[in-house]
């Protein structure tokens, strides 16, 4: 569900549709596809807004061929007026049995595959994912008998079981939805429950996080940081591993420029790298390349994260390992003939070639410092 209008993004000052805004490189939608496709899902529909043309864009474009390299299945459906928060589902198919129901504006490291799971094993006709979640009061909580106070606890933490804002609906749930009538899940529960239909909840307590404001845009980028394998490494086998580093020189990174014939990332921007020999760990490939490449010898490497990520030009997913190291002028000498340029760190999002890996890898980085 990519559909709303995403108000309380705007008004937060965003410069972009919610779900494409970036969470350490990749955009909110994107993060969505991933979790989808590493839970083995092949049949996927996005629904997205007519007013916002741009997701609507980024899914024919971007998303259509990471649905392509996955080997899924993938449709947009515009929805010419909000249909609430589970409206589109009415839409999503003709028959289904299950129909698993995502928030492109949340993020989450729920096991999918056990979700639906255990919504079979149920033979429930809606199921919703639920956690609990921690409120603290800004105010001192007050216990009274009568008049006479009791207790006094300053600004308290209660914890509430909540929706994640996940649904896996049967037959009956999505019949209830009315195609092209707008219906948000509340009133979906409200409707199963009051005609004795059959609805559990999935307790769960993985992380998760409701993106509605530039705020939460860096609440997400702690939690994924806090949690960056359960988010980033998500393929269960990726093809290839290789490592890259981030050259730091002042305010500007270096980056090496892929030829059109190069076998992988071919025509873009990437860090400095290359693949891991055997018995080699990251770290020494790392050190190992940037002396045969660049001849930087001896370079102090930091790890600063690791990833999997699409690569378009050969259609396979390679597990990023990243460092970071900072040089002095004039330390980089390209050995290899290669094309390398310093871009200024603020303007590494804007150049139109460069690559996902490369975008994720320095805003890996910006997050650290």
């Amino acid at each position: 569900m990519a559909g709303g209008q995403g108000q309380r993004m705007q008004r937060s000052g965003a410069e972009r549709p919610k779900p494409l805004m970036v969470v350490r490189g990749v955009s909110l939608l994107e993060r969505n596809l991933y979790a989808l496709f590493s839970a083995g899902l092949k049949d996927i529909v996005v629904a997205v807004p007519a007013s916002t043309p741009s997701i609507g864009d980024f899914m024919h474009s971007r998303g259509t061929l990471l649905a392509k390299m996955a080997k899924a299945e993938l449709r947009v459906l515009v929805e010419a007026q909000p249909l609430g928060t589970i409206g589109a589902a009415a839409l999503a198919a003709d028959d289904v049995e299950t129909l698993l129901v995502v928030n492109g504006d949340n993020l989450t490291a729920l096991d999918l595959p056990a979700f639906l799971a255990a919504h079979g094993d149920a033979h429930a006709d809606l199921t919703v994912a639920t956690h609990l979640h921690p409120v603290t009061l800004p105010y001192a909580e007050l216990a009274v008998d009568g008049q006479r106070i009791v207790s006094y606890q300053e600004k308290p933490t209660h914890r509430f079981r909540v929706s994640s804002a996940l649904y896996a609906l049967g037959a009956r749930a999505w019949s209830e939805l009315v195609p092209h009538a707008r219906c948000d899940a509340p009133d979906l529960v409200r409707r199963l429950l009051e005609g004795g239909a059959l609805v559990h909840a999935f307790d769960h307590a993985a992380p998760w996080i409701d993106v509605n404001d530039v705020g939460g845009i860096h609440a997400a980028e702690r939690l994924l940081a806090a949690h960056a394998d359960l988010f980033d490494c998500w393929h269960p086998a990726p093809t290839i591993e290789v490592v890259g580093c981030v050259l730091v020189r002042g305010d500007e990174v270096l980056l090496e420029y892929r030829p059109a014939t190069a076998r992988c990332y071919a025509s873009q921007w990437d860090t400095p790298g290359g693949h891991i020999e055997a018995g080699e760990t990251p770290q020494q490939a790392i050190v190992r390349e940037l002396g045969e490449e660049l001849g930087l010898e001896g370079t102090d490497v930091r790890p600063a994260a690791r990833f999997d990520d699409f690569d378009v030009t050969s259609g396979q997913v390679f597990r990023h390992h990243v460092f970071s190291a900072r040089v002095a002028d004039g330390a980089v000498s390209a050995r290899d003939g290669q094309r390398v340029a310093w871009h200024r760190r603020a303007e590494i999002a804007s150049l139109t070639d460069v690559g996902s890996a490369a975008l994720r890898s320095v805003a890996a980085i910006e997050a650290a410092t």
